[in-house]
Parts: structure tokens; sequence; C-alpha cells
């Protein structure tokens, strides 16, 4: 099962309105998941993007979430977190979506897709992908990462968005907070097959097979994903930025 990571979601309110402080990651707009009712802007950091995510219809939202799909799908955390904004979720990317469902099947975790999705753009484009998500229904663990398929290979889409990519920074960490820690790091181990690179008393650090990109389950009293470590090679000193609910740290690239 061929994985990496793909994009982390932050939910912000007013998002036509909203900048990081300097314009440190610079937005571009995504579109419209007329689907959910929601739209997006994006933050492009090479290969991996932060996905900024607000409501057009929150009517349209809240009857999603009363549905099967919507009770796993990504926008409807929004509804179901009750509108408190902050970092959501994250996707890994696969190449065959269909593999890593038929993999969740033989180790009996429930799963819900694929799904066909789309995004609509200003100028009426269209990107198209799938998307799988694991069903968990303890309400004490965070909601799983779930699963993306784009219609387009990574060479097309790198083509495409390389102008976009903002190449002095690297995604290096993302934090999770675990009221449950043992029992979310066999979770993700059974789901995602990752491997533990170091575990202390307090957290554990796992990476997939295939990436580099670290995904650090932390204790803590409520879970939740709570962090972005990002490498910056124009830093000369660590500075972390609190902004709508999230952490985002930067760490010089040494």
């Amino acid at each position: 099962m061929t994985l990496k990571f793909d994009h982390i979601i932050h939910y912000v309110d007013q998002l036509e309105h909203f900048n990081f402080p300097g314009d440190i990651l610079k937005l571009k707009s995504g579109g419209n998941h007329h689907k959910y009712g929601t739209y997006n802007k994006l933050a492009y950091i090479n290969e991996n993007y932060i996905e900024l995510l607000d409501v057009e219809d929150n009517e349209k939202l809240k009857k999603m979430a009363k549905t099967s799909e919507g009770d796993v799908a990504f926008a409807t955390q929004i509804v179901q977190e009750q509108y408190e904004q902050g970092f959501k979720n994250i996707c890994f990317r696969t190449d065959d979506i269909a593999k890593v469902k038929q993999r969740l099947d033989d180790n009996d975790v429930e799963s819900v897709g694929p799904i066909a999705m789309e995004r609509e753009g200003k100028k009426g484009n269209k990107v198209k992908w799938q998307l799988l998500y694991i069903v968990n229904n303890d309400e004490k663990d965070v909601k799983p990462p779930f699963f993306i398929q784009w219609d387009d290979t990574d060479a097309v889409r790198h083509d495409k968005l390389k102008d976009e990519f903002q190449t002095n920074f690297s995604i290096e960490m993302i934090t999770i907070k675990s009221s449950q820690r043992p029992q979310t790091v066999a979770n993700f181990q059974q789901w995602f097959d990752l491997d533990i690179v170091e575990s202390t008393d307090t957290y554990t650090d796992l990476i997939l097979k295939t990436d580099d990109i670290y995904i650090r389950i932390e204790d803590g009293k409520q879970s939740k994903y709570h962090a972005l470590l990002i490498k910056d090679n124009q830093a000369n000193m660590p500075f972390s930025i609190f902004i709508r609910g999230a952490v985002y740290k930067f760490e010089p690239l040494v």
C-alpha cells in the first residue's frame, strides 16, 4: 500500500477575509465543493498543501452531515465539532484507492467509499478525485485520516501546480493530541501500516513506509489535530503562530 501525506485541513470562519500574518504562507483560491456547501483556499508546500476550508451554504452542510457519507466526510467535521476553528483532519494520497479499500476489508476495518468528488474553480474548471474514509465510532479518538486518489497522476499534478509551490518550506511533522494514545497508535498502525520511529512517556512518533513526514501522537486531555511543523530555509530561529485554533510551528532548516 503506497501512501504519502497529501494535505491537512484547517477550518477558518470568514475565510474570505483571512490571510496568514505577513502572508508567510501565500494562499491560492481553490474552489467550491457544491456537494457540501463549502469552499477553500490552498497553501501549496511542494507536493503537499494546507487546505483552508469554510462554509458557504450552512443548511446544505448540516443536511449532508445527517447522511451516512456525511458521518465520516471531511467537511461535516465542521458541524460535528460545533464550528470550532482549527485543524480538522489529514489526508493520505494513494495511486490505487481500490487496493487500499481491499486491504481495509481484509483487516475487517469498515470504510465508506470510494466517493467521487470534484471542486469547481472560479473559472469553471473542475478538479476531480476519489475519497475513502475509515469508520471509527470511538468518540474519544480523533477522526481517522482519510485517503485520496486524484484523477491526475502525481507527475501531471506536479506540472500543473509547480508554480504555486512555496519551495523554501517543507512539512516535517503533524502533531495529534490523543486522550488514549496507545489505542490511537495501535489503530494508526493497523489502518495505515505506519512504523514507530520513537516512543516516550508522552508521545509516539510514526511514519509512513513510503513518506518522510512524521505523525506525532501526543498525550492530551482532548483528542484533536493540533499542530503543523514546517521547516523554513529562510528562518534564523524557530517561531510559532497560533491562529484560528491551529498551531503552526516554523523551524530553520539545519
